[in-house]
């Protein structure tokens, strides 16, 4: 803070340089700036060292915030401008309050109904005025007077330019105004001082009473909105949010506390500490706290816990000793320098959060790569000391496990029998006290060989998606010092596997790979193996086989041989020489149709093992030709494509009228049984073939018979299928009889 000397000595010559065309340019420049940095071009812009001078301002409304506070004998409004700019005008061109004349006042032939307050605008002391009014003790009078007329503290230099001008001066304006508006909260000396504040004593107790504060910066310049306050003149009661709230106390460190209370409408609050129960209080500041946001490096500073305290409170940090009992006290005025009732805390102690003396381990000695013995000290022994615990981790940086029960205060050494079974790793000592405060020992290795392998990874699965890409995951190990996994592979079971993993995996469980999928071998087998951080190497998992995609089409069904009479054909194929066969579908067209038709489809488990596929098929007589193929299907749904066309041809003589009956039931063991009857008188040789038909798919030779015989078995049915039944006879020559009527039935 400045003497009051040196600011008057300083004031004529601050003052002779605050003329109007000044504060036109610096409301100007700092309106540009709050307007989004207009000046900010790049390097070849004109502006960027010279002012365009055609560049017009633009409108802009600026506004004031306001408040009053009745006493009942008495009115006081406050006022600020949220721009600096603002102030800054405002504190040379003044403030007029007017207000409605109170109707008891108004006579018939009134014409004017307001009346204005102030007799000169109202302004700023100046320096003297200051001076001549306070005592130069008067610590809110003086930040006042410094905010006004303290010298500034930026110098221009040459080669500045322009923007850089108006940017500092801006940011030297703005500080002042904050500076001001600290004081005029703080203070109501301060306040009229600044110019921000006008008390109104001409009022009567119960009337109301509206204002308007009105800036007389022209509006040429800027563009201020006159503010209405409407006030009852009615003594003043202080609500709920213009109270201190309740005070509490956190202890953010092992030697010092927050005290606080929740933000609200208060604006500065003083601290005061009690070690006697109230009867004597100490002042924690001289300057009135404020309620703030912290900032991120001050997060850094206090910690997460801390700093989201003061995001939404008002305190001040304290230092406190243990074993004390302290109570604090809490004042704080509002915007109008009024004091809320005086709250006090609750009585409050530290807590222990002193940690123990740090032990120094100083010796590991392991004996036979079985026991370890621990040697440590310590430079001083607290009062409150607990007691030691030794914990062991695998890595020197933790975690760390408890391998001890709290072991006596005066203990110095401890032998860990079970060194073997932890294998290599780390020791630590921890010291406790009586508050479960802890410190504790740099870690030390424990030169124990690790000769104990890992346990055999578990719960290995894994996939393969169409793209041939292996997907592959397993448990982890509960070993602590696993170092990572290899995993190995083999295309037969009584192969040698091979590691897949170009290198250890390290921090997973997972691995993924990409597999050829051009390849006629149906599974690939894969393990996994542990390797902890002494390389030694766990029992293989169970072996996982892992099917394959099948990308590449069965072999095709090679037709061997056909035959034919005058009333059918018959064709023979070998099987196809893949493994993974599905299905045989014989298909069958006429020249003049597009579309093949299944006639026939036939599963390999109804062929003998190596034996050829034997079709026979009985078409009705055409005058197109009749085209035979196959096709065959494996597991995967692929398709050999349709293979061995094969041309027929069957011009034979009109159907034969034959009376003919057929019959189907079902019988106990699941079959079906079929009974019919034909009248042919004839002495030729002739026979008849049963046709069959499952879920309406296309008929096809289902089985023979000769002349003489009245009934089959179907033993080839399943559960749930609808399957259709038709004979015909076939007489020689070519000569055939007309289909029997169908009969339909559903196995159950």
């Amino acid at each position: 803070m400045v003497t009051w000397v040196s600011l008057v000595v300083k004031k004529n010559r601050i003052m002779k340089k605050i003329n109007k065309q000044l504060i036109k340019f610096l409301f100007a420049g700092i309106c540009l700036l709050n307007l989004g940095g207009l000046f900010a071009q790049d390097d070849q812009s004109p502006v960027a060292n010279e002012p365009d001078t055609t560049y017009q301002i633009p409108e802009t409304i600026f506004y004031v915030r306001s408040t009053a506070r009745s006493y009942g004998d008495s009115i006081v409004l406050r006022w600020a401008p949220e721009n600096a700019g603002v102030w800054i005008s405002a504190n040379y061109y003044g403030w007029n309050i007017i207000r409605d004349r109170d109707e008891d006042d108004i006579k018939e032939t009134d014409t004017i109904f307001k009346m204005q307050l102030n007799d000169n605008p109202i302004r700023p002391l100046t320096l003297e005025q200051m001076m001549q009014r306070y005592d130069s003790t008067n610590l809110f009078v003086g930040a006042a007077a410094q905010a006004l007329y303290g010298e500034s503290y930026y110098n221009p230099q040459e080669g500045d330019g322009l923007v850089n001008y108006v940017f500092r001066r801006e940011q030297e304006q703005t500080q002042r105004q904050m500076m001001a508006y600290m004081a005029a909260e703080s203070s109501r000396d301060a306040a009229d001082a600044l110019g921000l504040r006008f008390v109104d004593r001409n009022v009567k107790k119960g009337h109301s009473y509206t204002y308007r504060i009105e800036c007389l910066i022209p509006e040429e310049d800027a563009i201020v909105p006159i503010n209405i306050v409407e006030v009852d003149c009615t003594p003043y009661e202080r609500q709920y949010d213009e109270r201190i709230s309740k005070v509490k106390i956190y202890q953010a460190s092992p030697y010092t506390a927050f005290i606080y209370c929740e933000k609200n409408k208060l604006s500065g609050y003083y601290f005061e500490r009690s070690t006697d129960n109230g009867k004597h209080w100490t002042a924690l500041n001289t300057s009135p706290v404020y309620g703030y946001k912290p900032t991120k490096d001050e997060y850094d500073v206090y910690g997460e816990d801390l700093a989201r305290l003061m995001e939404g409170n008002v305190g001040i940090l304290d230092s406190l000793s243990l074993n004390i009992s302290y109570k604090y006290r809490v004042r704080a005025f509002d915007a109008f320098a009024d004091f809320a009732p005086e709250v006090e805390s609750e009585t409050f102690q530290m807590e222990d959060f002193i940690a123990p003396t740090v032990p120094v381990l100083e010796e590991v000695v392991p004996e036979d790569n079985k026991t370890c013995t621990l040697n440590w000290t310590m430079d001083k022994q607290d009062d409150d000391l607990k007691g030691f615990v030794i914990a062991f981790s695998d890595d020197p940086s933790g975690p760390w496990e408890k391998v001890t029960d709290l072991l006596p205060i005066n203990t110095r050494e401890w032998v860990d029998n079970n060194a073997h079974d932890r294998g290599r790793g780390f020791y630590r000592v921890f010291a406790l006290d009586n508050n479960n405060n802890y410190s504790f020992s740099l870690s030390q290795i424990n030169n124990i060989e690790d000769d104990v392998a890992p346990s055999a990874p578990t719960g290995v699965t894994a996939i393969v998606d169409t793209a041939g890409v292996l997907y592959m995951q397993w448990n982890e190990n509960p070993e602590k010092d696993v170092l990572g996994y290899r995993v190995y592979f083999a295309n037969q079971l009584d192969h040698d596997f091979i590691q897949r993993t170009g290198r250890r995996i390290e921090n997973d469980t997972t691995f993924i790979d990409t597999l050829n999928r051009r390849t006629l071998t149906r599974r690939i087998y894969f393990y996994v193996v542990a390797e902890d951080n002494s390389h030694n190497f766990s029992a293989p998992s169970d072996t996982l086989a892992v099917p394959v995609p099948d990308i590449v089409p069965p072999g095709v069904a090679v037709l061997k041989d056909h035959t034919q009479t005058d009333e059918s054909v018959t064709f023979t194929w070998l099987q196809s020489t893949s493994e993974d066969v599905a299905f045989y579908y014989v298909y069958r067209k006429k020249d003049n149709e597009q579309q093949w038709k299944c006639i026939k489809i036939i599963k390999p488990e109804e062929l003998e093992p190596k034996a050829h596929i034997v079709f026979t098929d009985y078409p009705e007589p055409s005058a197109q030709n009749y085209n035979y193929c196959i096709e065959v299907i494996d597991e995967s749904r692929l398709s050999s494509g349709k293979t061995g066309q094969t041309t027929v041809r069957f011009r034979g003589s009109a159907f034969v009228e034959v009376p003919m009956t057929l019959k189907a039931s079902l019988t106990k063991t699941k079959a079906v049984k079929l009974d019919f009857t034909y009248d042919y008188p004839s002495k030729n040789k002739y026979y008849g073939v049963v046709f069959k038909s499952v879920n309406d798919e296309p008929a096809y030779a289902f089985t023979s018979f000769q002349r003489g015989e009245n009934s089959c078995m179907d033993y080839k049915v399943e559960q749930g299928q609808k399957v259709t039944y038709y004979i015909q006879m076939f007489l020689g020559k070519g000569k055939r009889s007309k289909p029997s009527k169908s009969v339909t039935l559903t196995v159950k």
